[in-house]
């Protein structure tokens, strides 16, 4: 609705995105309603994640939190790209893989699934809760960086 726009700004600005020039009238009910494609993110619960990397599956951790953050615990093996260098560095990411997305409660992985999805990413989850949801579950965390090479 219109009341939450400048608090969406401002969450925005606060993740690097200074540039907002609009919002959608009616939201997205508006856009599905005038017959829109309407794309969706896959979200994944930190169970399910949990499981897959305990299992050996491909899927790679995407930790698009600040890098005080990302050094103070992450998801083991996650590797480190900002939100708002993220576009700056997709060509260090290999498309062709699957990607979990986190942030630290899943408002900044939200973003960067719209933004990856953008770019030709089609195989990415959002991470519902980020890490801590994560940290709650009471998984295990890393608190050395890792190269942002994929």
């Amino acid at each position: 609705p219109d009341s939450m726009v400048h608090e969406a700004r401002i969450r925005l600005a606060r993740v690097g995105f200074e540039n907002v020039v609009g919002s959608l009238a009616g939201g997205v009910a508006a856009w599905e309603q005038a017959g829109h494609v309407l794309a969706r993110v896959p979200q994944l619960d930190v169970a399910e994640l949990h499981r897959e990397l305990n299992d050996g599956r491909p899927r790679r951790v995407l930790d698009v939190r600040r890098p005080g953050e990302y050094a103070g615990g992450h998801i083991p093996g996650a590797i480190s790209v900002p939100l708002d260098r993220l576009e700056r560095e997709l060509p260090t990411l290999d498309p062709t893989r699957p990607w979990a997305v986190v942030c630290a409660s899943g408002y900044r992985s939200s973003a960067a699934c719209s933004l990856l999805k953008r770019y030709g990413f089609h195989r990415i989850a959002n991470v519902v809760g980020g890490t801590s949801a994560w940290v709650g579950a009471g998984y295990p965390i890393e608190q050395r960086p890792q190269s942002p090479s994929a």
